[in-house]
């Protein structure tokens, strides 16, 4: 029954086409039924989660932000492609597009959700909080993307396509303004404990709580120098009931893992995360691989580059890729979910967050607890200069190929040019480091502006 209700609420909202320019779907279950009772208001909700994986939007998120920087390397003759690795997009570019429309579409859907359970007088008052909370949660992390990605972007808080088709960019501060709001109202409704599809205690972290809302949060301060704010807040999700880094690293990034905070659940019959699908080779590349580059970077008894990326040799050479998750199609157990937010990058936040205030012993030991981890000695003795540097060290290597991190944080950090600058040369320049808004967009809604360079 629960798949049947799942299928039903993932076509009314499949049925929306455009990004912004959505108007009410039309489909043999209204909204105001899905909203009548617990059961279906949370299917639909569940429905954006299974979208979400079944769609790929981490994995393309990573593999794009990978071939722009200096994770990857292009295999593919497709223009979209070779214009994304060699940073020379233009508003045309299919991939840009479909990351733009995917994740406004989840937008949409949140709104969709807000909206509904905003009407319905149904609801248990406990679901309700939950469902907001989740919604919220959820329309954050996807306007946190499209920042990260393309700067001042709309703030799309509805369904009304009549208002959301003009609807202009908003400044980046305003935009991480709005996430903020929405992940501490989130981070209030929701509970510390998860839940499962039916609304009862679980084991499972595939629904966001209280502390997937927060560590979101701790990113954006982060990105707005708010330092003592992410050192407390990350240590309050650090220090948090049922979390913990796995002692094997090939343990990570398995379902139920202790140092999951969020996970995508995998939905498709013998399929495990989109991203194992598609990043283990078992031929020579079509499409992605680790850049050698990247590859000869790693240091001397690095566990992680031995746990967490593998190899192929074949007539054409020897190929690297990622192997954080290690299941491909067609296995006979699903025993991977995809990651969304885990702790190892929460303490690396309060690593930074206690350097930036001079606090450099307490940063020290953050960063050693990650970096003993992956078998490497402990720091000690660093200046500020030195201790931030090798956080920043340490974070490319332990969430490399993951959600775009490696991208984003150098641009959060200003490095991106001088790490990319010499990898890319002349195809280099500062404004790549947005992508640019899809040009079909903004002949349907003349408010929307272009980023310099495009």
């Amino acid at each position: 029954m629960k798949y049947i209700l799942l299928f039903i609420v993932c076509n009314v909202f499949l049925s929306c086409k455009k990004y912004l320019d959505v108007p009410q779907p039309r489909t043999r279950l209204s909204s105001s039924t899905v909203f009548d009772n617990d059961a279906t208001a949370t299917a639909a909700q569940l429905a954006i989660y299974s979208q979400m994986e079944t769609g790929g939007l981490l994995y393309f998120i990573t593999a794009y932000t990978g071939l722009s920087g200096d994770e990857f390397r292009n295999h593919s003759s497709l223009s979209d492609n070779t214009d994304l690795a060699s940073n020379n997009l233009t508003a045309g570019n299919q991939l840009v597009y479909n990351l733009w429309t995917n994740l406004y579409k989840y937008v949409y859907q949140c709104n969709a959700v807000l909206e509904g359970i905003g009407r319905s007088s149904a609801l248990t008052p406990a679901v309700k909080e939950q469902l907001e909370g989740e919604a919220r949660f959820t329309r954050a992390l996807c306007h946190y993307y499209l920042v990260s990605l393309f700067g001042p972007v709309p703030i799309v808080q509805m369904t009304d396509y009549s208002v959301n088709a003009a609807i202009p960019r908003s400044s980046e501060e305003e935009v991480y303004a709005f996430i903020v709001n929405d992940l501490n109202i989130a981070m209030n409704l929701l509970v510390p404990g998860y839940k499962s599809g039916t609304n009862m205690p679980a084991t499972e972290r595939v629904r966001p709580n209280k502390w997937t809302a927060v560590a979101l949060l701790t990113r954006i301060y982060l990105q707005q120098g708010r330092w003592a704010d992410a050192e407390t807040e990350a240590g309050n999700v650090i220090t948090a009931s049922g979390y913990s880094l796995m002692t094997d690293l090939n343990s990570s990034f398995l379902k139920g893992s202790t140092e999951a905070i969020f996970q995508l659940m995998a939905v498709v019959p013998r399929y495990n995360t989109y991203a194992g699908a598609n990043f283990i080779l078992t031929t020579t590349p079509s499409s992605i691989s680790i850049a050698p580059a990247f590859v000869n970077s790693f240091r001397y008894a690095d566990r992680r580059q031995q746990a967490w990326t593998k190899s192929i040799t074949t007539s054409s050479g020897i190929f690297y890729y990622p192997y954080k998750y290690k299941v491909g199609q067609n296995a006979s157990a699903v025993s991977e979910y995809s990651m969304v937010l885990r702790l190892s990058e929460q303490i690396l936040i309060r690593a930074e967050a206690r350097a930036m205030q001079g606090k450099l012993m307490e940063g020290e030991a953050d960063l050693n607890t990650v970096r003993q981890r992956a078998g490497l000695p402990a720091l000690s003795g660093l200046t500020q200069t030195a201790l931030l540097d090798s956080i920043q060290t340490e974070r490319k290597f332990e969430l490399m190929f993951e959600t775009g991190d490696r991208w984003i944080n150098l641009k959060r950090t200003g490095t991106i040019g001088s790490v990319l600058l010499p990898l890319k040369g002349s195809d280099w320049s500062e404004a790549d480091q947005l992508y640019p808004i899809p040009q079909v967009e903004r002949l349907r809604n003349p408010n929307l502006s272009q980023n310099a360079g495009y």
